[in-house]
C-alpha cells in the first residue's frame, strides 16, 4: 500500500462542534437541531488517498500540503515507490 494523492482533509462540523467523516452517511437525521442547516463542510489541513482506496494514515491530518508530501516519501520509500508518482 502507498500514497496515491494528497488531498484536503474534509469533515463535517454540528453548530455544536461535533465533527463527522465526510465517506460515510450524512451526519444529519431531520431531527430538530439536526438538520443539514446545522452542519458545514470545512477543510483543516491535508490527507492521503491510499492505494487500496483508503483515505488517510490512521494519524491526524498534517497542517501543511509540504508536510502532507514529506510524509507521503516516508510512506512510500516503504513500499519502493517514490512521490509524487
Amino acid at each position: 500500500m502507498y500514497v496515491e494523492e494528497i488531498i484536503p482533509s474534509r469533515r463535517w462540523r454540528h453548530v455544536s462542534g461535533r465533527t463527522a467523516s465526510p465517506y460515510g452517511a450524512s451526519p444529519w437525521t431531520g431531527a430538530p437541531g439536526n438538520t443539514r442547516e446545522d452542519w458545514t463542510l470545512e477543510t483543516s489541513g491535508f490527507t492521503w488517498r491510499m492505494s487500496n482506496g483508503t483515505i488517510g494514515l490512521g494519524r491526524p491530518p498534517a497542517a501543511t500540503r509540504e508536510e502532507a508530501e514529506s510524509i507521503a516519501r516516508q510512506v512510500n520509500a516503504r513500499s519502493g515507490r517514490t512521490f509524487p508518482l
